[in-house]
């Protein structure tokens, strides 16, 4: 009898990473691709990005492409709407991933990676931002997550678009961050701060991941000792360690586990350490998740055992 496989999908604004593992969770293959974010890259976009990962994670596996998966889960960015993840899950049935299929959020997957025992909470800073909450009794609750035109404050996007913003002031002289405008022109290869316009207005407009592009410099600067740059990365602790509060307070959580996924968290141990210090209550243990798609491979497990 063929092995049991079990599909795992972490989908945020920048990157889809795809693992294929057997029944006892142990990774198979792995496969990457580009945003999955229904506000991004809309259903079509999606569908495609997942299908495209998952061919690749096959294919590091040595597994066929027409092999039968049990259970696929899937995380992704831009589905935290009933209406959307409907419309997602939809449309991923049709393609017959798996036998089962569940569709969550990708700070959800965060939770599972980072909380083993299943309740906690989980904030998430790459492109866009979020924090998701579990309680112990099974509520839940989440702050953020909203997009790029209507929050992600604390996000790879935001903090980008805050530092460009300075640039750009600081090019009419009613700004001096002149270490933020000389780190965005050399960024992107730019020789005058007028080559911003049609950068932000015609490259990156519509694709939030290629302005969040520039969000690690923004947090090396801050790191280096910049005045503005550290302006920036409190403003984004603040923002992030506030999701965190509102969500802890909703579900009553006392001590609670952290977990912290996502490109800007991991990349900064600055943004990280501002974070922390301004939570107004205790949380812990605290756990990097650097892979969130082993909590997808998690979650598919426990599907697959709750149903055997």
């Amino acid at each position: 009898m063929a092995a049991e496989l079990l599909l795992g999908i972490d989908g945020g604004g920048s990157t889809t990473h795809a693992v294929l593992a057997d029944a006892q969770g142990r990774i198979l293959g792995v496969g990457t691709t580009g945003s999955s974010n229904l506000q991004i890259v809309g259903l079509e976009g999606v569908v495609a990005a997942v299908e495209v990962a998952i061919q690749a994670a096959r294919r590091a596996a040595g597994v066929a492409s027409d092999a039968p998966v049990k259970v696929a889960c899937l995380g992704l960015a831009g589905v935290d709407r009933p209406g959307d993840r409907e419309r997602v899950s939809t449309a991923l049935r049709v393609r017959s991933l798996a036998e089962r299929l569940l569709l969550v959020s990708d700070s959800e997957l965060v939770l599972a990676a980072g909380c083993p025992e299943g309740w906690g909470l989980a904030l998430v800073s790459g492109t866009g931002s979020i924090c998701f909450g579990r309680a112990p009794d099974g509520r839940t609750a989440r702050a953020g997550g909203w997009g790029y035109l209507l929050g992600d404050e604390g996000s790879g996007f935001a903090i980008a678009q805050q530092a460009l913003r300075l640039a750009a002031r600081t090019a009419d002289a009613r700004a001096e961050a002149h270490e933020l405008l000389e780190a965005a022109l050399a960024f992107w290869g730019l020789t005058a701060p007028e080559e911003l316009v049609p950068l932000v207005y015609q490259r990156v407009r519509g694709a939030p991941a290629a302005l969040a592009w520039f969000a690690p410099r923004v947090l090396e600067l801050a790191s280096a000792g910049d005045p503005h740059a550290t302006a920036i990365v409190e403003e984004a602790a603040t923002e992030l360690a506030r999701s965190v509060e509102v969500v802890r307070a909703r579900l009553e959580l006392n001590a609670s586990p952290l977990a912290l996924g996502g490109g800007i968290l991991l990349h900064s141990s600055l943004l990280r350490e501002r974070l922390l210090g301004q939570l107004l209550s205790a949380v812990g243990p605290v756990t990097l998740v650097e892979e969130a798609t082993r909590g997808a491979v998690r979650l598919a497990l426990q599907e697959l055992h709750a149903r055997a």
